[in-house]
């Protein structure tokens, strides 16, 4: 069976939040650490809004429902990363304070400095992501972080859901174990508008990756994973349901840091 079949639910690593050397064995063999529910909750919803009420003020949501249930008027769009009426709300999202307040929340730094031993530096550049329904084409390939950052290898993703994310409206998955072989060179997809490096074919099995791990997403869910860790968007199947993102790094202070560790998202 080829790697993209097999497909399983993540290992939850709610029991070990506050030990240290499981949650370091456990990033070591999987490449990742999922926690479900224990994010700062009321902040993600609070930037979820921030999100929609943009949106809304754009002309993609249905007129008359609820602002936060991210239901697409199928009008609008769909937009993707590089898309000059994606681009404009998203200079809206990146300079509202709430988006840059989130990933500074104590329960993020303290997890990455339980992970590290040591004190942490959060990148300047956040990213939020907003996937449009019937836009699959779009959807972010498998790829190595450290591509985009460079800069340390030990540098840490936490990627958070804006609210529920059943499977179907495509959160995020991750190939197990395909940090162990280090970086593997990409290759760009000219399909897509932003973004399109990513790894298929021989170079995604030279990861050593064995099986892709996931789940339906709940409110206060996050998953973090090291920067060689094989990762990639899943498509949003459904008719009407924008699906919302952030992901922010983290790593430890003094270690060598990528251009992009200290910019701010693209210059907007």
């Amino acid at each position: 069976m080829a790697i993209a079949e097999r497909v399983a639910e993540f290992v939850c690593s709610n029991a070990d939040v506050d030990d240290a050397a499981k949650l370091r064995a456990s990033l070591a063999e999987n490449g990742y650490l999922y926690f479900r529910g224990l994010g700062p909750k009321e902040k993600v919803l609070g930037l979820r809004r921030v999100f929609l009420e943009y949106a809304k003020e754009a002309g993609w949501l249905e007129a008359g429902s609820d602002v936060m249930e991210a239901r697409w008027n199928g009008r609008a769009g769909p937009y993707a990363e590089g898309d000059k009426e994606y681009l404009e709300v998203y200079k809206k999202i990146v300079n509202h304070p709430l988006f840059n307040e989130l990933p500074a929340d104590p329960f993020y730094m303290e997890l990455v400095q339980r992970i590290v031993g040591a004190p942490v530096m959060l990148h300047r550049m956040h990213i939020g992501r907003m996937s449009f329904p019937k836009n699959i084409e779009q959807t972010t390939p498998p790829h190595q972080d450290w591509h985009y950052i460079r800069g340390t290898a030990d540098t840490f993703t936490i990627w958070t859901p804006l609210g529920d994310t059943p499977l179907e409206v495509g959160g995020l998955k991750v190939l197990r174990g395909s940090h162990r072989h280090g970086f593997r060179e990409h290759a760009l997809d000219p399909v897509q508008k932003f973004a399109g490096w990513g790894l298929k074919g021989e170079n995604l099995d030279a990861t050593g990756g064995d099986e892709w791990h996931t789940t339906a997403y709940t409110s206060g869910d996050l998953v973090l994973f090291h920067s060689h860790t094989v990762h990639s968007a899943m498509p949003n199947l459904t008719e009407r349901t924008i699906r919302l993102s952030i992901d922010n790094r983290y790593q430890r202070q003094g270690d060598e840091f990528g251009a992009n560790a200290t910019r701010t998202h693209w210059n907007l």
